[in-house]
């Protein structure tokens, strides 16, 4: 038998960005979600919303209509939900671009041994399992890393161990010419270990709001498209 995980809080937005309530108090009856709380933001009857469920073990996007909305509680008929879960930790990486620091790396001995330092890196990518980023330095393969991600949250430091070094790909312009695509040495992949709640929870509510901004792009794309 198949048991479902907790359904641990919903997030609303109106299609067009203008409004977003969350609530980790949710009820769920057939097709429809009652978001309970204190003082949620109104949104008008039939109005169609961006809905992200989170569970246990990953997160599903859906879209629905708002059927009742009051500061105490909000009910989302669901349309549509495409798709199955996605595992949190390995499908949900989203694209970014921020300046970040290495502060120290460990030793790959048995004493693992810790060494301060600051070299900056370029975070190009992020999931809740892992990071990809830029970088002028050297670093090893298993090798592990205390990376400062204060654009996230001030003082969010996550350890991240090395899988894979690489030099950054360049592009082919029209003329066929080599285009340099960043101003780093090596591009780098790693795994994001020992993380605890809080640290889970910043970058988890990161992801999601990235990947939604992007769902809203794509669905305002389409819309262009069919005016066309």
């Amino acid at each position: 038998m198949t048991v479902e995980r907790r359904l641990v809080k919903v997030s609303v937005s109106v299609t067009d960005g203008s409004v977003s309530i969350s609530s980790e108090s949710v009820k769920t009856e057939e097709s429809r979600l009652i978001l309970l709380g204190r003082g949620l933001r109104e949104i008008p009857h039939q109005t169609p919303v961006d809905v992200v469920a989170y569970y246990e073990d990953g997160v599903q996007f859906m879209w629905g209509v708002v059927t009742l909305s009051m500061p105490e509680q909000m009910n989302v008929d669901i349309v549509s939900a495409p798709g199955k879960k996605q595992e949190r930790r390995e499908s949900l990486k989203v694209r970014i671009s921020f300046d970040a620091v290495v502060e120290a790396v460990y030793s790959t001995g048995r004493q693992r041994r810790r060494f301060n330092m600051r070299v900056p890196i370029r975070i190009r990518d992020l999931s809740m399992g892992g990071a990809g980023f830029f970088s002028n330095h050297i670093f090893f393969k298993k090798q592990r890393l205390m990376i400062d991600l204060g654009f996230l949250k001030p003082g969010l430091k996550v350890e991240l161990q090395v899988l894979r070094r690489e030099k950054p790909k360049p592009m082919l312009g029209e003329n066929g010419e080599t285009i340099k695509t960043v101003d780093f040495r090596y591009r780098y992949g790693g795994r994001i270990v020992k993380l605890n709640a809080d640290q889970e929870q910043t970058i988890c509510e990161h992801v999601f709001k990235v990947q939604l901004q992007e769902h809203q792009k794509r669905k305002e794309a389409e819309g262009s498209g069919e005016l066309r």
